[in-house]
Order: C-alpha cells, then sequence, then structure tokens
C-alpha cells in the first residue's frame, strides 16, 4: 500500500527521460551553445578542467613519488641503525672504559640512590 506522498511523487520519478540521468554522468561536458555561451561559463569550464588535471597530477605524485620515497627512507634508516649497534659492538664494555675528569660531572647528586647513578 503507498502513501499519498509516494503516488504523488511517483509519476514525476517515471516522467524524467533516461538520456538526462546519463549525460549527467558522462566524462565530457557538452559544448555550451545559446546563451550559456558567454565568459563566465567558458571561464568556469576552464577553471574545472584545470582542477581535474591538477588533482590527476598530486594523485599521482602522491603514489608514484612518496610512497617510493618513504620505502627507501626506511630501508635508509634501517641500514644506519645496523650500522650504529655494529659499531658499538667493536667498543669496550662501558665498565671498562677510562673515566676522564671532564666526564660524568655533578654540580647535584640524583635525588634517588647513592645519588650517582642514572636511572638508566
Amino acid at each position: 500500500m503507498l502513501r499519498s506522498s509516494q503516488l504523488i511523487t511517483r509519476p514525476l520519478a517515471r516522467a524524467v527521460p533516461k538520456h538526462t540521468l546519463q549525460r549527467r554522468f558522462a566524462s565530457e561536458q557538452p559544448a555550451l551553445k545559446g546563451p550559456e555561451d558567454n565568459a563566465f561559463n567558458r571561464e568556469r569550464q576552464a577553471v574545472k578542467a584545470h582542477a581535474a588535471a591538477t588533482s590527476d597530477t598530486w594523485r599521482k605524485l602522491s603514489i608514484y613519488v612518496t610512497i617510493p620515497c618513504l620505502i627507501i627512507a626506511g630501508v635508509n634508516a634501517y641500514n644506519l641503525w645496523n650500522e650504529h649497534w655494529e659499531h658499538w659492538s667493536h667498543e669496550p664494555p662501558l665498565e671498562e672504559r677510562p673515566e676522564y675528569p671532564y666526564m660524568n660531572i655533578r654540580t647535584k647528586s640524583f635525588p634517588w640512590g647513592d645519588g650517582d647513578k642514572t636511572l638508566l
């Protein structure tokens, strides 16, 4: 059973020709003819075309430039991380290194433990 609002709008929905709906989804804009062909509408179409081309350029840049750059930066960071720890593995342990007078200068003791050791 249909409501009265559905009965009223139902004939209007059938009255719309199919080709107008299909034209709306077309990729090309039809050429302006008659009174619509003025400077404002031509400029507006030019702006739409420029926006479409620019957005396509930025989409391609995002996919084909940014993602590979991020992958290369990640590989570089991973290699630097491994080189850093390889360098540290060749040095003597911290306990065996000499303590020089300019190292571990404390003007005030730490508030925990004996005051000389850090938390790490």
